[in-house]
């Protein structure tokens, strides 16, 4: 995190402590990012990170205004010369590692992140990608530049307006009034607007201003000065401790953060800073190592997420314990040497702003070249060209009007084909809407008419959710007029369904007298996508392998939902049985890249779809 450290040159005093604090603060978050289970809630480390920078940053204006010394374009020159060197150097080398490992997808969306970071507007970006907290966000190795653009708007937007209040009596009131304000927006989370809660720079301004009005009320007096009861430092800084420490434990990924839980980093953070002479500050936080990693926390937060988002992109989502913890020191390495070779010449060199500056716009113009190529194709060796460029959900399924995120898409009776022959009906999630090309290509030799009724995200399970419940009650009316000979059930199949409201489910379905109920088990879960894992492959062996064995999961549901099956007493069908085996899952069913059986992480393609129906075909339709 771009955090100035207050020199003579800033006319401040220099708190080896606020180091310290910035320790803890990048401790966490490489925690969190290296065993999300070690630290559950370690991405707290970015809010102390914004309250140490509100302080530093006001304290820096408002002791200069009052000096009469303060200039803006000194401020925003010594901003350049502390962010633009490192930035500089971790984007040119994340973009050369992408160049070699990611797929053009992926590669466009580096050139796009690239652009977004080098602009300062990642966190805007971001809102628009996928959520800090999601599976896949791993897959974006600049997805952490998010806090690094709310900051540089802070420096942009504040300087002027702290300004504008610094000869007002009343600016300890503005102050608190903006903070309240900004707070009050970041409630807007227990709404729905989760991503814009944690991105917005309104509603994360309040945690910057947190450290801006501590630093209000110290600049015009005696900073650091023994309390007239020092034993009332110790207190607080306790107490600031035990607020982040709570919060790193009790905190994780499925709370609603930031909101209101956000105030216990950002309170202890506070207390810490103003208690300059407890225990904590002056022994644990002042202490060599913590002012060590305080100084290199900037380069260190910058480099240790493109290496395990990378790592985990070469290890197809699965990297063993020793290689992230190898990454995390590379990570440290390589931040003490920026640090020491690139931040400390540059930042004392007062003519490198032009460079620096004209250095960054060249890295941007790159990732919007390589956005607007589409990722680069080329990059790749011949035999697997067109595998990278797969798109991903390549499946005429989702295209098909009964699926409910297609275009022109409509449930209704259109969606239950006409005709006196037996009624398949098939009801799930987008994965059963990859089912589709299968069935329709088992109509050409067995006579069946088909209803398809799919909504991405809602497994056929009545009562289960408010984004699902009014499809399923369409999707089991249709059910229940229609009189289908056979009604097929399926879904990813994961942890996160109620299985007892599957069996809700399939109890009322049999009261509807349907000769046959069959649960289809869940397809292969790549924990990155099967052309990823096949490229990453060929990268090793030089050969496109037929099976891969790592970074695929779903046996387990399998067993889980075969169980289901036989407990309820309807019929189960395995795809993971008819596309895995001990030697791994099926990657192909053919020597073209159209005959990759999976685009993305578990949607089968229209290759893949008609092997699986074909396969399971004298299951479906011809029953013991």
């Amino acid at each position: 995190m771009p955090i100035a450290r207050p020199s003579h040159e800033n006319q401040t005093p220099y708190r080896a402590d606020i180091d310290g604090l910035r320790a803890v603060s990048i401790l966490l978050v490489v925690g969190y990012h290296a065993q999300p289970w070690l630290v559950p809630g370690g991405f707290i480390g970015v809010d102390i990170f914004f309250v140490i920078s509100g302080f530093l940053i006001t304290r820096i204006i408002l002791t200069q205004a009052k000096a009469g010394t303060f200039s803006s374009l000194e401020f925003y020159a010594r901003r350049v010369r502390r962010i633009f060197p490192a930035l500089i150097v971790v984007l040119a080398v994340t973009y050369l590692i992408g160049w070699f490992v990611l797929l053009p997808d992926g590669f466009a969306l580096l050139g796009r992140a690239t652009a977004a970071g080098v602009a300062f507007v990642s966190n805007l970006f971001q809102l628009g990608q996928t959520g800090y907290f999601a599976p896949d966000a791993a897959e974006n190795p600049l997805l952490h530049l998010w806090s690094l653009g709310i900051e540089e708007q802070f420096y942009i937007f504040w300087p002027p307006l702290l300004l504008l209040m610094f000869g007002s009596k009343h600016r300890r009131f503005w102050m608190a009034a903006i903070a309240v304000a900004s707070f009050g927006v970041s409630l807007m989370i227990f709404l729905g607007y989760k991503e814009w809660s944690f991105y917005s720079p309104i509603s994360r301004a309040w945690e910057l201003l947190a450290g801006g009005m501590v630093a209000n009320r110290l600049v015009d007096g005696p900073e650091g000065q023994p309390r007239r009861f020092p034993q009332a430092d110790n207190l607080l800084g306790a107490i600031g401790v035990a607020a982040i420490v709570g919060a790193a434990v009790a905190l994780g990924k499925d709370s609603l953060f930031p909101g209101a839980y956000a105030l216990l980093p950002v309170l202890g953070a506070v207390l810490i800073i103003i208690a300059p002479n407890s225990a904590v500050n002056r022994i644990l936080l002042s202490s060599r190592p913590m002012v060590w990693i305080g100084l290199i926390s900037y380069p260190l937060y910058l480099w240790h997420w493109p290496l395990l988002s990378y790592l985990a992109i070469m290890r197809n989502g699965v990297p063993n314990v020793v290689e992230i913890w190898a990454a995390v020191i590379v990570a440290v390495v390589l931040s003490w040497l920026t640090f020491r070779f690139v931040e400390i010449p540059l930042r004392r060199n007062p003519t490198a702003v032009p460079r620096l500056s004209f250095a960054l716009l060249t890295v941007g113009v790159v990732g919007i070249a390589t956005a607007v190529g589409a990722g680069f194709g080329f990059r790749f060796p011949a035999e697997i060209r067109d595998i990278a460029l797969l798109s991903p959900q390549g499946n005429a399924g989702f295209r098909d009007t009964c699926f409910l995120e297609a275009k022109g898409a409509r449930l209704d009776a259109s969606c239950i084909e006409q005709g006196d022959k037996p009624l398949l009906f098939l009801w799930g999630d987008s994965t059963a809407a990859a089912l589709f090309p299968g069935l329709k290509k088992a109509q050409e030799t067995i006579p069946f008419r088909l209803a398809r009724f799919a909504a991405p995200g809602c497994a056929p399970m009545l009562a289960t959710n408010v984004n699902c419940d009014a499809v399923n009650d369409l999707v089991f009316g249709f059910v229940k007029s229609s009189h289908p000979q056979i009604v097929l059930l399926h879904a990813m199949w994961d942890r996160t369904h109620d299985l007892d409201k599957l069996g809700e489910t399939v109890r009322q379905l049999k009261a509807l007298n349907i000769p046959r109920i069959v649960i289809l088990g869940p397809v292969p879960l790549w924990k990155r996508t099967l052309p990823l894992a096949l490229v990453n492959t060929y990268r090793l062996r030089h050969v496109i392998a037929d099976r891969i064995a790592s970074g695929v999961t779903g046996a387990g549901s399998d067993q889980q939902m075969q169980a289901f099956s036989r407990a309820a007493g309807v019929e189960y069908i395995s795809a993971w049985r008819a596309l895995c085996d001990s030697e791994g899952c099926l990657t192909r069913v053919g020597p073209t890249a159209d005959d990759v059986v999976t685009t993305d992480i578990v949607h089968l393609s229209d290759a893949g779809s008609k092997f699986l129906v074909e396969t399971i075909e004298a299951s479906l339709f011809l029953p013991p």
